[in-house]
């Protein structure tokens, strides 16, 4: 406690030199801090755009390099059936096309699939029903579209019943609206300013229909089945692929070929979140840099500060002041200097990924092991930086120390 007053005590009497020592640190921690932040912002954006991309589906792909055999309809169902993990499965076959709407013609693109696609999309149905087994069967003229597309195609979303030509390539249908997606309240009101700039016909609507549609009346490939997509439970996914992809080889016979490939939307946001890992560490690397120049500048200041206070050490040495006492009160003293820099570094940095937040289009995370790991990393430089000048006063000869002026 006597050391920490000590510290305290030299440190009020050199209030502005030591705020300028201090300056290093704090932009160091602020920077790091607001670095480490803003990539931590980044990853769990980055994961959350792939989950809705992904819808929590996996993948399935028979690589046509390995082996020419393919799956059927009857066959998918059966994997369906022999792992109770699988909540849904389906084929997605895509292609683009254009919509005609009374006078207006916009480009979309076009995804055939089955009634398990629904588990695509986590928020459900605003209005209507997803694809049912009658329409696959059938190769009914229906589709599902969402409401942001909805309010682009027809300028409201209550388009249930609603009509309209569908053309790929040299091929049409009339197109009946038999369900609307939900959209978020943002893609909503997204819609409606596009419309009312009269803008469009520049974006690009998405609609979902009968696979045997697209099969069928277009004249799609579809039947030879070698990628599908099955849903899960979270936290089961890898050990369900795993299952699912047994199953497959299985019904090819094709076992011990690898020619069944899981694609996981979890693996490939590994993929991107070591990325992100690695570019938020090299950049929070060369932002510690100005760690260890406000190290140097705290070894700076606690040489002279020393030097200053030869003639006091002198005297305390003299008193049975031992070595030790003289050391550690140097070192608590830097330690103390690199703290409180510390300190006002996490409120800068805290302050600096607010502000930088406000310009981004994700949220900046703060973590509170990443703060406390960047504050202690402050307080072991001030130690370390503050070795040099504590032993140089500790060794001080006492006579020669008063002899200084």
């Amino acid at each position: 406690m006597e050391y920490l007053r000590s510290a305290i005590a030299s440190i009020k009497q050199n209030k502005g030199r030591t705020l300028l020592t201090m300056l290093g640190i704090i932009i160091g921690i602020a920077s790091v801090i607001t670095i480490l932040s803003i990539g931590n912002g980044m990853k769990a954006y980055v994961n959350s755009s792939l989950d809705d991309m992904a819808g929590g589906g996996i993948t399935i792909n028979i690589d046509p390099k390995k082996t020419d055999r393919y799956l059927e309809v009857d066959q998918l169902l059966r994997i369906k059936e022999a792992v109770p993990d699988v909540l849904g499965i389906t084929i997605s076959i895509g292609t683009s096309g254009s919509i005609l709407t009374g006078r207006d013609e916009l480009f979309t693109g076009i995804t055939g699939g089955m009634p398990d696609m629904i588990n695509e999309f986590k928020d459900g149905m605003h209005a209507g029903r997803f694809l049912r087994e009658d329409d696959v069967e059938s190769a009914s003229a229906v589709c599902v579209i969402s409401q942001r597309d909805a309010i682009l195609l027809f300028k409201t979303d209550d388009v249930l019943g609603k009509n309209f030509t569908l053309y790929i390539g040299p091929k049409s249908a009339e197109m009946t609206v038999t369900g609307v997606l939900k959209s978020s309240p943002q893609e909503v009101e997204s819609a409606k300013r596009v419309l009312k700039e009269q803008e469009a016909a520049y974006y690009w609507s998405e609609m979902y229909v009968p696979y045997t549609l697209l099969t069928s009346k277009f004249g799609l490939s579809g039947d030879k089945i070698t990628s599908f997509k099955f849903y899960t439970s979270p936290g089961i996914a890898d050990e369900t692929a795993l299952k699912v992809k047994s199953v497959t080889e299985n019904i090819l016979d094709i076992r011990g070929e690898s020619a069944v490939k899981i694609q996981s939307f979890a693996s490939i946001a590994g993929t991107y979140t070591s990325v992100l890992n690695v570019v938020t560490l090299v950049v929070a690397m060369i932002a510690a840099i100005s760690l260890v120049v406000g190290g140097i500048g705290v070894m700076n200041i606690m040489t002279v500060t020393v030097t200053e206070r030869t003639r006091e050490i002198g005297i305390r040495k003299s008193l049975g002041a031992r070595t030790s006492y003289i050391l550690l009160q140097f070192l608590t003293e830097s330690a103390l200097i690199t703290l409180i820099g510390g300190m006002i570094g996490m409120l800068m940095g805290f302050l600096f990924t607010r502000i930088v937040g406000n310009f981004m289009s994700f949220p900046p995370v703060i973590s509170p092991e990443n703060v406390l790991m960047v504050v202690t990393i402050s307080v072991v430089d001030g130690l370390f930086f503050g070795i040099y000048p504590a032993r140089r006063a500790a060794k001080l000869d006492p006579i020669e120390a008063l002899r200084q002026e």
